[in-house]
């Protein structure tokens, strides 16, 4: 993540230099991660919601494997928009202050910790000397999973008391299946899908995860320098992400659009059930918000410190 960010980092500089970096105001090129927790995203693509309430503007959608790549498209200026987790946020802040701003929230929770079965693991503890994967460095599940190990006195990284492994959410089921894997923090439908093929449980569900689930795992992000050049725009996509969040609150219309956007073949059941963890929410819990920061700097993710205030919006 710290490279990746480095390197937009310079690029975005560069644009700014330039005298570019706003976009066509007839376009808004919106990013997102076909995973439950942007649900929103997800729903608001697939029902027409970002299209209909920008009327006018001609929104352009990306689909990103991580929040890594999609906060890297937006400081280079390739993204204008897009729904992230709060971990990259967290990070891009520290690194690029002011590059990017927070507009509205679009969920809570909705990643679980699960355990392959059979590796003997019955709490937290038990991961001392374990293999752990998650998404991405300095992603929403690598910062919770910081946090919670954190609190039982366990460090987490190579060479620390719990290794853990980047590993992508497609890879999971093989890392599992081989024994790569003791455990992995995930969001879903992921985390069910290991559980309902019989290779993992879940040892924390997504509402203890973070001490009670009331964390920010996905908000919507505007490149700062779109939104001084086009704040029309930016107001009637937070207006749309709110009738998206709404809309998200519907888990057939969730399934349906996820499925179309990840192309898989989850068994609908096990699909409903990781629906069901996630929280969609316009707002942004400042205390979960500052439980990821700290993570985010007692792993050593930051460069510069961060403020609850900087990575939420404005009131």
């Amino acid at each position: 993540m710290a490279a990746a960010v480095a390197a937009a980092v310079a690029a975005a500089t560069l644009a700014a230099g330039c005298g570019g970096g706003s976009g066509d105001a007839g376009e808004l090129r919106l990013g997102y991660l076909a995973n439950i927790t942007n649900a929103a995203a997800l729903v608001g693509k697939d029902r027409g919601i970002f299209a209909r309430d920008l009327r006018g503007t001609v929104v352009t959608t990306t689909k990103f494997t991580t929040g890594t790549e999609a906060t890297a498209a937006l400081l280079s200026g390739s993204l204008d928009a897009s729904y992230l987790g709060m971990g990259p946020v967290i990070t891009a802040q520290s690194r690029a202050p002011g590059q990017l701003t927070v507009i509205a929230g679009a969920g809570e929770a909705g990643a679980v910790l699960v355990v392959r079965r059979g590796s003997g693991i019955r709490t937290l503890a038990d991961l001392r000397g374990r293999r752990v994967g998650f998404p991405g460095y300095g992603n929403t599940q690598d910062l919770s999973l910081q946090w919670e190990l954190g609190r039982i006195g366990l460090t987490a990284g190579r060479g620390q008391d719990v290794h853990t492994v980047r590993v992508a959410n497609a890879d999971l089921r093989t890392a599992f299946e081989r024994g790569a894997l003791d455990a992995a923090l995930c969001p879903e439908p992921w985390g069910s899908a290991l559980v309902d093929r019989g290779l993992a449980t879940v040892l924390m569900p997504a509402d203890r995860i973070m001490g009670d689930g009331h964390y920010p795992t996905t908000v919507l992000v505007v490149r700062t320098a779109y939104a001084r050049a086009h704040p029309g725009v930016v107001a009637r996509l937070r207006e749309a992400n709110a009738r998206a969040v709404a809309a998200s609150r519907d888990p057939r219309a969730v399934a349906t659009a996820f499925l179309a956007a990840a192309k898989s073949k989850v068994p609908e059941d096990v699909l409903l059930r990781g629906i069901a963890s996630n929280v969609p929410t316009t707002a942004i819990n400042p205390v979960g918000t500052r439980r990821l920061i700290d993570a985010a700097r007692d792993a050593g993710y930051l460069r510069e410190p961060v403020t609850v205030a900087q990575v939420t919006p404005a009131r």
